[in-house]
């Protein structure tokens, strides 16, 4: 048997918007699949666009397809006998087979089309192939989240939707009723599903007219299964042992499918009270970026090819500029690095909230293309917000010294002001972090432990960076009144809750000292410094497992206005300025990059 990326029936595609569609010929659920393939102009073309998770290409299945028989993935077959008709043929658009994937210019001329291919289809319907029970978990998964969102339109009301509060059905009216977590086991499995992590349906599903799930041997409206998330995201868990990643799901819908539409009556969720509610709401109050879209729904996402993460995107309205061009276009031959520049230049022309993103952990980051890019695999996107934006929106620069950003060769230049000055840095807590993403995942227990073992030492390591802070307040002024109290929330990323327990904070480090800290201990007894907290209650806080997974990695570093921080999450006002040191000038006004 061959493979589909052999076959000489992919003949070349006309000029123009040209296409293939399968069609799929009928047959009993267990048959073997047959298919054919034919051209046609784009903007005729009628057909359903199947939306699946490829999986291995080392996991392969045959069908028939122009009379040939060809090696598929699994989980391509399994997709085919999910949407195929017992008595008609079925026309639909299915990315592995309608393009040569062989061909890169092509492949390429498809992926800057795909947003017109997936709005243009009457229906996407998503695939997520068996069940593993011949239909039946299926079946009971969709039965059990349509009567738990029966129960949610009772409770879920406009204003519990906009504000987020929670909701939980009342006692005197029987409560979940028949809804059970023996019921609902099945159903929080659909949300674990490799297709929720795929880069590529976010796209696929936010340009769509309507979608169908297909499940097992059981189809649901997809609105279904998002009313679900959101409502489920919005109330606590009632039922122990059952549990998904709602807050991440219902984050899929808010942050970008809900950005896709221009109008929420002709997206596929018009039919929904709880969706319509939220999109409204997710318009009237942000006014999302490009960057936004391409990095707030990264935490499940995944792609084979990192540039997908870029080229997935391509058909939302904000990866166009106002003449209706693409930002970027697809190109399989371009590097890395070369996406990066092309990609964030154009960017820069619109706002500079991307350069929160950058983030090198180790000297050899900075030779994988301009450090003021950040990788498309980034992760952090509240770095976005407003806490690095120096101006807080107002205009600090005058009009001799605020240039627009612009990019030359590689370098970004822009006016910024210079807030401080880093004075002394100590060593990485727990040593250099792993160069592999995939390594230093998996090493992230070995990471904290080596951070745990540098606190235990002796010299602690926290007695190095005690050391940086003395010698910083010889030179200068320190900012903080209580030096100690400063350092020890510093090393907890002490925020929130426990800023306002202090008592607790202190008495944990003081704990900590007595073990492992001689000459900060005798600082801490000489000024009697537990003392001013001696009649509060605290609470118990675990010091050195909470530094060392808040610290692991990270450097430590003192400025010239008597600050200290780490490299992310800085306290107190450093974060009223970012620490890009790629683009800061020398002077305030001067010209970076």
């Amino acid at each position: 048997m061959s493979t589909v990326e052999h076959y000489s029936f992919y003949d070349g595609l006309p000029e123009g918007k040209w296409t293939r569609i399968l069609l799929l010929e009928p047959g009993a659920y267990d048959d073997p699949v047959s298919c054919s393939l034919y051209l046609t102009p784009f903007q005729s073309a009628e057909y359903e666009a199947i939306s699946y998770v490829w999986g291995s290409t080392q996991d392969t299945d045959s069908v028939v397809c122009q009379g040939l028989e060809i090696d598929v993935t699994a989980n391509l077959v399994q997709s085919l006998r999910q949407v195929r008709y017992a008595d008609r043929p079925r026309h639909l658009w299915v990315d592995a087979l309608c393009i040569n994937q062989r061909d890169l210019q092509e492949k390429a001329f498809h992926v800057n089309m795909m947003g017109e291919i997936y709005s243009h289809a009457w229906r996407v319907v998503i695939c997520l192939g068996d069940d593993g029970h011949s239909g039946e978990a299926a079946r009971i998964a969709f039965n059990a989240i349509q009567d738990y969102n029966r129960l949610a339109a009772k409770y879920m009301t406009e204003l519990r939707i906009v504000d987020g509060s929670g909701w939980k059905p009342a006692d005197d009216e029987g409560g979940y009723g028949l809804i059970t977590g023996e019921r609902l086991l099945p159903a929080v499995q659909i949300f674990k599903k490799p297709w929720f992590g795929r880069v590529w349906v976010l796209q696929e599903v936010g340009l769509a007219r309507e979608v169908l799930l297909a499940y097992g041997r059981s189809t649901i409206n997809f609105t279904e299964i998002m009313d679900f998330a959101q409502a489920w995201a919005q109330t606590g868990n009632d039922f122990p042992g059952v549990y998904f990643s709602s807050g991440l799901i219902s984050g899929l819908f808010n942050h970008v499918w809900a950005t896709y539409a221009e109008s929420v009556d002709q997206s596929w969720y018009r039919s929904s009270f709880i969706l319509t509610t939220s999109a409204r709401q997710v318009m009237r109050t942000n006014k999302p970026e490009f960057q936004d879209v391409l990095f707030k729904a990264r935490h499940i996402q995944k792609a084979t090819d990192p540039r997908d993460f870029v080229y997935a995107f391509l058909g939302h309205p904000l990866a166009k500029s106002d003449d209706g061009q693409l930002l970027v276009e697809a190109d399989y031959e371009r590097t890395m690095t070369e996406l990066r520049l092309l990609l964030f230049s154009r960017l820069s022309e619109r706002s500079l909230r991307f350069l929160g993103l950058t983030w090198h952990k180790v000297p050899e980051d900075l030779s994988k293309g301009p450090s003021w890019c950040p990788y498309l695999d980034a992760r952090r996107p509240w770095t976005m917000n407003g806490r690095y934006d120096a101006s807080r929106d107002e205009s600090l620069l005058t009009q001799a010294t605020n240039i627009q950003p612009r990019v030359v060769d590689s370098c970004l230049e822009t006016s910024v002001y210079i807030i401080d000055t880093v004075f002394l840095c100590g060593s990485i807590a727990g040593g250099e972090p792993s160069l592999d993403g995939g390594a230093q995942a998996e090493d992230a227990d070995a990471h904290r432990l080596a951070t745990e073992a540098a606190l235990f030492n002796r010299p602690s390591i926290a007695e190095e960076y005690w050391a940086l802070l003395e010698a910083t307040e010889r030179s200068h002024n320190l900012a903080y009144a209580d030096k100690a109290l400063a350092f020890a929330s510093t090393l907890l990323h002490a925020c929130d809750a426990d800023d306002k327990d202090p008592a607790s904070i202190a008495r944990s480090f003081s704990d900590f000292c007595k073990e492992h800290c001689p000459t900060i201990q005798n600082r801490l007894e000489k000024h009697e410094w537990l003392n001013q907290w001696a009649s509060a209650k605290t609470h118990f806080i675990p010091f050195v497992p909470r530094t060392a997974s808040s610290i692991k990695g990270e450097k430590f570093f003192t400025t010239k206005k008597g600050y200290w921080y780490w490299n992310k999450y800085p306290v107190d006002q450093a974060r009223r300025f970012d620490m890009h040191h790629s683009i800061c000038p020398d002077t305030p006004g001067d010209k970076a990059s």
